[in-house]
């Protein structure tokens, strides 16, 4: 009796309508959504290497691929916008799910992609299952979404240990040629003058090792702050010489610490991280690790990494805002 009652009020009809079709909004959003944030990563990797192919005609196109790739029936619009010459100004904020979930930066390249429904037909509207026999002049509705990603040289980052002198930075890394060199172990008794972004780098260059790396090999540092270093070409804890080994064969960049002042000396020194470079290594020539793989060292020295700076982007992430020592890194903000 009571389900016949149910029926015959259409109750029923209505938590069906309401269950189904809420349900497929659900998932309309999230196959969006999903399209949103790889199509901003990926635009924002195109916008990072090659300015001239961020115009907004290209960078619809690539938008639309990637967001119709993360739709179940392979179709999604796609509008990109960012304070980017070829690209249009973003919309006002409206309050509502459809806006990017955070405000935009102050500063600095970003781009938008706002996604949205659209059917194999050409339409843009998600057609109801159950909820048009309720209401008889619904049609559905167009779910929209949005991401942002910016791009630009990192301020903090999970990095190689491995810091090189802003000396070397300014003789090779200003025009990366790609021809490898070899960096011996810093001496300390040198002068420090050196700093990114000025002079010409005529001081004494090398590396150092600086302490503390996780395992992998690995460190999370942030410009400006003055990290500890181990002495001679030890490796630090956390660097197995297998890692080493993967990354000179591996031929890919990585981020690595351009330091540009030291305090202390020995035991005791700290160096301060001034930014954070691309690098490319080739090979390594660590006796005191039990290392010696690739060219020899340059002169007189018996400890020396060889390798390139470069500039691309690097994967990884960060917190976007330091010098430009040419590496880039993408990440999500919105």
């Amino acid at each position: 009796m009571i389900v016949a009652l149910l029926l015959g009020s259409g109750v029923l009809l209505g938590l069906a309508a309401l269950v189904v079709d809420v349900g497929n909004l659900y998932v309309e959003r999230a196959q969006l959504q999903g399209g949103a944030d790889a199509a901003a990563v990926r635009v924002a990797q195109r916008c990072a290497v090659a300015p001239d192919g961020c115009a907004s005609v290209p960078a619809d196109d690539l938008a639309e691929a990637y967001a119709g790739r993360n739709a179940n029936d392979g179709v999604a619009a796609a509008d990109v916008c960012g304070p980017r010459v070829g690209l249009g100004d973003c919309p006002a904020p409206t309050g509502s799910l459809t806006d990017c979930v955070r405000p935009a930066p102050a500063t600095g390249p970003y781009v938008e992609v706002h996604t949205g429904t659209r059917q194999r037909d050409g339409t843009t509207v998600l057609p109801p299952v159950f909820a048009q026999a309720v209401l008889d002049e619904f049609d559905g509705v167009r779910v929209s979404t949005c991401a942002r990603t910016a791009w630009g040289a990192p301020a903090a980052a999970t990095v190689l240990p491995l810091a090189f002198s802003a000396c070397d930075w300014n003789r090779y890394g200003r025009t990366p040629d790609g021809v490898e060199r070899s960096f011996p172990v810093y001496d300390e008794t040198a002068s420090t003058t050196c700093a990114p972004g000025g002079g010409t780098g005529g001081g004494p260059g090398g590396f150092r090792w600086l302490t503390d790396a996780a395992t992998g090999c690995r460190l999370a540092v942030t410009v400006g702050r003055d990290y500890p270093v181990d002495t001679g070409d030890r490796t630090p804890t956390g660097c197995r010489n297998t890692d080493l080994d993967d990354l000179a064969r591996a031929g890919r960049p990585i981020l690595v610490p351009v330091f540009g002042a030291v305090s202390g000396s020995g035991g005791n020194a700290e160096y301060t991280v001034s930014g954070v470079a691309a690098f490319v290594v080739t090979g390594w020539r660590l006796p005191g690790a039990g290392i010696e793989t690739g060219p020899a060292c340059a002169g007189t020295a018996t400890s020396c990494v060889s390798g390139y700076f470069t500039r691309t982007i690097v994967p990884g992430g960060g917190v976007i805002g330091g010098p430009d020592l040419g590496a880039r890194i993408v990440t999500p903000v919105g």
